[in-house]
């Protein structure tokens, strides 16, 4: 069990830093590149990673605002049942005390 939890951390961590590697190194790349002008866009490879670098990081972006919008909702019911007491809606002539030996 300690392994399998360990295993989801690293893995976890990973998947966070390949994703913050992807947004940086598009942010980069375009930057560098903001001034390319060419003639032939549709055979220009620096045309072609520039597209490829907006889709990352527009997908990236919209990923983080429904994964915010998730974890505002997960934490607003947790708060929310936090403070409910549950109590058993079962009731029976034994849990009310009835005497039935009349």
């Amino acid at each position: 069990m300690r392994n399998d939890k360990r295993l989801n951390s690293i893995v976890s961590l990973v998947a966070i830093l390949a994703t913050v590697f992807v947004v940086l190194v598009s942010g980069l790349f375009l930057a560098e590149n903001a001034n390319h002008h060419c003639n032939d866009e549709a055979h220009c490879p620096v045309c072609s990673l520039i597209v490829q670098c907006e889709k990352n990081i527009k997908t990236i972006g919209s990923g983080l605002i429904i994964a915010l919008v998730a974890a505002m909702v997960l934490v607003t019911m947790a708060e929310t049942t936090a403070h409910l007491k549950y109590q058993s809606v079962q009731t029976t002539l034994v849990s009310q005390k009835v005497r039935l030996d009349s």
